[in-house]
């Protein structure tokens, strides 16, 4: 398995316990948006495609993350302090991965 990636965005969470992963399947016959809030963080999956999210840190009484799903995306909430996607190899992922041209017009 691939070290994770210590900083991200200048910020550094190498101190903070991994407290979740939770794998996400894109099953249909087109791009799936995955969406990573708080921060709203867009990432695009291929169908077939597997992202991974990271929880890091302690997110209190609940769960590690929270999702919502619609036709052509899911929202993923980390409720933690910190949050991450990578792909099934374990490779950090950034914000717009795969972003289809035009995705949000202006």
């Amino acid at each position: 398995m691939k070290e994770e990636r210590a900083e991200t965005g200048g910020w550094d969470f190498s101190a903070l316990e991994v407290t979740g992963r939770m794998p996400l399947t894109n099953r249909g016959d087109g791009l799936l948006e995955l969406t990573l809030e708080p921060l709203g963080e867009d990432y695009w999956m291929r169908p077939g495609e597997t992202f991974i999210v990271t929880s890091y840190g302690d997110y209190g009484p609940g769960h590690p993350f929270e999702v919502q799903y619609w036709p052509d995306s899911v929202s993923v909430w980390c409720t933690s302090w910190f949050g991450t996607v990578s792909d099934d190899e374990g490779n950090q992922l950034s914000c717009g991965h795969q972003r289809p041209d035009g995705a949000y017009p202006r």
